[in-house]
């Protein structure tokens, strides 16, 4: 049998994990006697060198932008319907669609590509995958993450390339989920371990030699610590070092990746660097850096921030380069301690029986780590970042709560490695079952289920890990009703589906998870707010409830209700057009929470965000238009800056519901500067702090768009001119009922004064404007007399005789 196998190899870039998956799939199906293999590669010189006794052929390339990649899909789509004009016949589809048909079946080997994010790949997979169909060959996935993030045109390009598989293959549950929801009906569709699992076991028993030993050793270096310069200005230049002599010293291999999700780099790289201090300290151990990802001889990507961690510790470190994947797997599986941002580090890590301390920056990183663990049983070993920037009661601070969780771990690594010893036969097992029925899909049957090895569980993490993830990762139960929680999020909308689905996803992406959102549908049409909520009853676990209004009470009746209906110690409103940094909650909630905190509420740093929405695309589209700091001056927010004009925005302020106690609730006989009205009343009682910064709100405009999807404020900025002097009036009469007219009419007569005054000035500066310009016109009359009476006028004049030029 000939197989094609396609896989992100031979990248400029290596990465480690990509061609360790590509090397487990050659490695299994040669050992299942399947030895005729094409790697579908970026550089077919550097694959041939690295993987023997295989083919290798240039694979497709999609452009990044999504309109471009669906353009090509579509032109190849159409060359495949028969339409051979559609693409030039340089086009390397026309070799490719060659290739597929000399083989009798395509692997398409694991990795967490399957999104929009990394869009061109997901394409690249569907063009493979629709020319193998259109030449009748088998295609299986292995060992694949989907989404999470999915536009609604690659979410149908997924489900479509899916469908066209014999066998699909699910590294984590999650992907699992979501590929029974994608194709229901689909009876290949199964959970599988990594690619990469079984060829890591296998390493454990083989000879080093056997899996390339080459630049073995690395290059061994140190870089200063913190202590040696000021932070961010300090030489990184590498020295040599020598190693620890030591045999029993602990191993502690840490692998980090630039790609840091929401938070800075400078401020994941102090994390790291903590962590791995406290892990040091507590075991003695040395700390090797193993970069994951990086382009040879160039020490960028992970070596780089690596550098940026090791800077930030206190204990030395060693680096090493990037070695090949067979190297790279070798080194972690011998390593004591495994701490790592990355993905395969942790697969790798549980092989070698290493205690792992995985890190998540997002949570696409915690979906696929969490897959990792569950292979072997466990759960809740996931720390995401955001629990160790901000650990709230857990600990004080990033430091403590690093010295917690790490306490926990060495404690705990007996037990955690006997755990994983005991599961390693049954996971052998299983990585060997998957690749016997993935043998099968490749002949184009349906592999019967196989009875699977059971691997037991091995629990929920430590406690102190359990404290720590639990108001950062989504709840993996439905959240009690009677559960308190930290953060109430009211949510007014009415007949904008469009708006309304983007500002759910909005608070489903918050790295802060103890919220609790309302949403309060002020008399619009119940059933499409109900089927978006229905589609992400799973993300919500029980943290959202509707309200129906069955009429129109207006935006400041909407709000009342839905704080009325929730019980939590902090409020926010998010209307459903704006949009929060995904890092709101946990930076918001986090000033309140101080404990010299006096303030009754906190604004941030706000960003306007210009849009339009096309309403005669299918389905409608959001185009950004343009952006522009909010009141860029602005550095903090009083009642006197408020009082002149609003300044102040629902989607940029979370508050202590307390507050409703002091001030009231919002003016309901407001239909509009309500939210304005609130802050006033709001700044007189209590002082409001300001986080300034990276944007963390954006208040999102639409100036062109009108009825049910323009912003109230520019579609009825009549409306609002008239309420803000109402406000201004009514809160006025409020002042001089107790404090009598006096003042106010000797102040309204000196104004008078003064607007007289500047009257007068005003038409001044008008009439000296016009003498300006008069005067302006009779010097370029002079200029051009004297222009004519010069030498070169003479000869000008001369000329022009000479030519009978009048």
């Amino acid at each position: 049998m000939r197989v094609a196998i396609l896989s992100d190899i031979g990248q400029p870039t290596y990465h480690v994990g990509d061609e360790a998956m590509c090397h487990a799939a050659v490695a299994a199906l040669k050992a299942r006697g399947i030895t005729d293999l094409v790697l579908l590669t970026r550089n077919v010189q550097e694959t041939l060198s690295q993987y023997d006794s295989v083919q290798a052929v240039p694979t497709l390339t999609f452009p990044w932008p999504p309109a471009q990649r669906q353009q090509r899909l579509e032109e190849i789509d159409q060359l495949l319907a028969g339409q051979t004009e559609a693409i030039p016949e340089s086009d390397p589809v026309f070799a490719l669609i060659e290739v597929l048909r000399g083989v009798d079946a395509v692997l398409v080997a694991g990795g967490g590509n399957m999104n929009s994010e990394f869009g061109w790949l997901l394409y690249e997979r569907a063009a493979v995958v629709r020319v193998a169909e259109r030449l009748n060959k088998p295609v299986v996935f292995s060992g694949q993450t989907l989404g999470p993030n999915l536009s609604p045109v690659d979410r149908e390009v997924l489900r479509e390339t899916l469908e066209k598989a014999t066998l699909v293959g699910l590294r984590d549950p999650e992907s699992h989920r979501l590929a029974n929801i994608l194709c229901p009906n689909h009876r290949g569709v199964r959970a599988c371990a990594d690619d990469a699992t079984g060829w890591a076991l296998d390493a454990l028993s083989s000879r080093w030699s056997q899996h390339g030993s080459e630049n073995q050793a690395g290059t061994t270096t140190a870089v200063p610590t913190i202590d040696q310069a000021v932070d961010g200005h300090v030489d990184t230049t590498p020295v040599e070092v020598r190693e620890s002599g030591d045999p029993t010293r602990p191993r502690i291999v840490a692998t980090f990746a630039n790609r840091t999700g929401a938070y800075g780099t400078e401020e994941a790289a102090e994390a790291y660097a903590v962590v791995l201090d406290s892990l040091v300290h507590r075991t003695g151990g040395c700390v090797e850096f193993v970069p994951h990802m990086a382009q040879p001889g160039e020490n960028d990507h992970d070596p780089a921030f690596h550098r940026k961690v090791a800077v930030r510790m206190h204990s030395e470190s060693v680096h090493r380069e990037i070695e090949s994947a067979a190297a790279s797997v070798r080194r972690t599986l011998t390593a004591d301690y495994v701490v790592t941002s990355r993905y395969h580090p942790v697969v790798f890590g549980l092989a070698g029986g290493a205690t792992v301390l995985p890190v998540a920056v997002d949570n696409f990183a915690e979906v696929r780590m969490d897959g990792a663990c569950a292979t072997w049983g466990i759960s809740g070993q996931v720390m995401p970042l955001g629990a160790l920037l901000t650990p709230r009661s857990v600990a004080w601070d990033l430091r403590e709560a690093a010295q917690k969780w790490t306490q926990d771990m060495v404690e705990g690594r007996e037990q955690f490695s006997d755990d994983l010893l005991a599961r390693r036969a049954a996971v052998r097992a299983n990585a060997a079952a998957w690749w016997d029925t993935v043998a099968v899909g490749l002949t184009g049957s349906a592999p019967v289920p196989s009875e699977l090895a059971e691997v037991p569980p091995a629990g929920a993490g430590s406690e102190i890990a359990r404290a720590l993830r639990r108001d950062w990762t989504r709840p993996q139960a439905p959240v009690l009703e009677s559960h308190r929680a930290t953060v109430a999020i009211v949510m007014r909308t009415k007949d904008r589906a469009i708006l309304l689905e983007r500002a759910l996803d909005d608070v489903l992406a918050q790295s802060f998870a103890d919220w609790r959102l309302v949403i309060v549908n002020d008399g619009g049409d119940p059933q499409p707010v109900d089927a978006l909520v229905a589609a992400r009853e799973r993300e919500f676990a029980g943290r959202v409830s509707v309200i129906h209004n069955r009429r129109s009470y207006g935006m400041e009746a909407a709000s009342n209700i839905g704080v009325r209906a929730t019980d939590s110690e902090f409020l926010c409103i998010h209307d459903d057009d704006d949009r929060w940094h995904p890092l709101f909650l946990q930076r918001t909630v986090a000033y309140l929470e101080r404990p010299s905190c006096t303030d009754g509420g906190v604004m941030v740093r706000t960003e306007i965000v210009y849009e339009s929405v096309d309403l005669k695309a299918e389905p409608p589209v959001i185009h950004e238009t343009g952006r522009e700091i909010f009141w860029a001056q602005l550095h903090s927010i009083t009642l006197t800056d408020l009082m002149e004009i609003n300044r102040a925005l629902p989607i940029s302020f979370l508050y202590r519901r307390s507050m409703h106690g002091v001030i009231g609730d919002y003016d309901e006989t407001l239909p509009a500067v309500g939210d304005w009205e609130f802050h006033l009343r709001f700044a007189q009682a209590a002082t409001i702090g300001f986080i300034d910064g990276l944007p963390l709100a954006f208040w999102q405009q639409r100036p062109e768009q009108a009825g049910e999807l323009g912003n109230s404020m520019i579609a009825g900025a009549q409306h609002h001119r008239q309420y803000d002097l109402a406000v201004r009036e009514r809160h006025f009469q409020e002042w001089t009922r107790e404090n009598g007219i006096g003042l106010p009419l000797f102040m309204a007569r000196e104004f008078s004064s003064v607007r007289q005054r500047i009257e007068h000035l005003e038409r001044q500066n008008a009439e000296l404007a016009v003498l300006l310009r008069e005067q302006q016109r009779e010097m370029h009359n002079v200029a051009n007399v004297l222009a004519d009476n010069s030498f070169f006028g003479f000869i000008k004049r001369k000329l022009r005789r000479f030519f009978g030029i009048s």
